[in-house]
């Protein structure tokens, strides 16, 4: 961090970012974790394991959100004033970019190596979380209704449905932009439908700006918690379906296969398919 009048009236901090990034930080810990302890490389896959471990790797400890929920930190007496905003507009990009891009690169090693990608799974269970309740009848009916299409029969079926409802022009040109980075694709539409839309982390950003310290936790525990209890709802049928996808065998390619999943979710047009970190401005001197 360093402060900088950046042509802004109030004086400003400027977060730079880590290098390596936060999640290639969490993944070499878990590495190590994983030699340590000699976690087999068949370790039985339990999905409620992979959605706490896709939490904990690609939000709570692999992206900037790890800075607002500090467990270090004192909490910053503001958490308890619902009118003044906790998180910057700056803040929130980072949190996305980095969330996506990790997402992306924990799917491409679920896809390219699975027993590695197992043994992470077990290693992140020792990351410090607050583990949600999850409901199984609400992962499954979800878990189906996002596995409808693996098959290359079920695929065609609803390439057709979309091709009838929308046109040609619009089915090639979803494959056009998805095909070339599937795995994004996907984690930009999985981070906007269950962290920015169903997480409740939109409310915690929302309100009036106060300058916002570094030094004090801004995410308190029970917010912590409910985001994760949010997200978790959403990421454990998704990722068991996305699984299946990844290593079920099949004749068409993987980003054929991934196109059908990822054509379900939508993000915002200027979310980006290749940046994985950006810096932080913060307006304001610290508190």
């Amino acid at each position: 961090m360093e402060e900088t009048a950046s042509g802004k009236p109030l004086p400003c901090r400027l977060i730079h970012p880590p290098e390596p990034t936060m999640y290639d930080q969490v993944l070499r810990h878990l590495e190590m974790i994983s030699r340590e302890t000699r976690i087999p490389p068949k370790s039985q896959l339990d999905f409620g394991e992979v959605a706490l471990a896709t939490i904990a790797v690609c939000l709570r400890w692999g992206t900037y959100f790890a800075v607002l929920a500090d467990r270090t930190k004192p909490i910053w007496p503001q958490t308890e004033q619902k009118e003044i905003s906790m998180i910057g507009d700056e803040e929130m990009a980072r949190i996305n970019i980095e969330a996506s891009a990790a997402l992306a690169q924990w799917i491409e090693l679920m896809r390219a190596d699975d027993s590695h990608f197992r043994k992470m799974v077990k290693a992140a269970q020792t990351l410090p979380m607050l583990p949600p309740l999850l409901d199984e009848r609400t992962n499954d009916k979800l878990y189906r209704t996002i596995s409808f299409i693996n098959s290359a029969q079920s695929r065609q079926n609803s390439f057709a449905m979309l091709k009838e409802q929308y046109g040609d022009g619009w089915l090639e040109q979803k494959r056009a932009d998805i095909m070339p980075n599937p795995a994004r694709w996907l984690a930009n539409g999985l981070i906007n439908a269950y962290w920015r839309n169903k997480s409740g982390i939109e409310d915690i950003h929302a309100g009036e700006w106060e300058a916002r310290p570094l030094l004090q936790r801004r995410i308190t525990p029970m917010q912590e918690y409910t985001i994760v209890q949010k997200v978790a709802e959403g990421i454990v049928p998704s990722m068991h379906a996305i699984y299946n996808v990844a290593n079920k065998k099949s004749e068409d390619s993987w980003e054929e296969r991934a196109l059908s999943l990822a054509i379900n979710f939508s993000h915002p047009d200027y979310w980006s398919l290749t940046k994985r970190t950006t810096e932080v401005l913060l307006e304001g001197a610290e508190p």
